[in-house]
């Protein structure tokens, strides 16, 4: 199926998730089956783990770097995240969309509700975990981050998950091919079926540059 050529739409794809709710791997899945979509890669202040690679996985940048970039409004949104800066940068999605791709942003719900904001032609898909013991296993057993940071994400879950209802689709990723294959069929439904969106980066662009 990813020999299909399909038509551009300019379309802007949000998966959000709380933490270790799988939305990685499975944005990973479908920008490796599909060639009409692409990931924008965040920038970040957070260390680089084992396995990263910088300018694949994430930017890695530091507080300033970051924050010289929020002076210039050079990012679509940005977040605090345990304290390290997470943010999408607008540049790169103009670029990806200008290549005559359709762009995938993998970002938490605060950046899914100020996307969805600001381009509601965007179609946030929200990632849910069949239920919060999963999810905390999944969080250790990945080995990432330390117990302080796994109980904060914990605490923070109830909230996130509460917002997943402001995303236009949820998708429950209890076994992992079954939750892709739902996410591909959102994605290419939509694919059918979406309007153009183009010229909206620049308009954007504008309108952010006179804030």
């Amino acid at each position: 199926m990813n020999n299909i050529k399909y038509q551009t739409t300019g379309q802007i794809y949000i998966i959000s998730a709380p933490s270790g709710a799988g939305k990685t791997s499975l944005v990973k899945k479908i920008c490796e089956k599909y060639d009409f979509i692409k990931p924008s890669i965040s920038f970040t202040t957070r260390k680089i783990r084992d396995a990263e690679v910088n300018g694949i996985d994430y930017f890695f940048i530091t507080k300033d770097e970051f924050e010289d970039k929020i002076n210039k409004n050079e990012f679509l949104e940005y977040q605090n995240v345990y304290g390290n800066y997470y943010g999408s940068s607008l540049e790169s999605v103009k670029k990806i969309i200008n290549q005559g791709y359709d762009v995938l942003l993998e970002i938490d719900y605060k950046g899914m509700l100020v996307v969805k904001e600001l381009i509601p032609e965007s179609l946030a898909i929200y990632i849910l975990p069949p239920d919060i013991e999963t999810l905390k296993k999944r969080l250790k057993d990945r080995g990432q981050d330390d117990i302080e940071v796994i109980n904060k994400r914990m605490q923070s879950c109830e909230q996130e998950l509460s917002n997943s209802h402001f995303a236009d689709f949820t998708v429950v990723n209890d076994e992992f091919l079954l939750a892709l294959n739902n996410l591909t069929k959102i994605i290419l439904f939509n694919k059918i079926n979406s309007p153009l969106m183009a010229g909206w980066v620049d308009s954007l662009i504008g309108l952010k540059q006179d804030i």
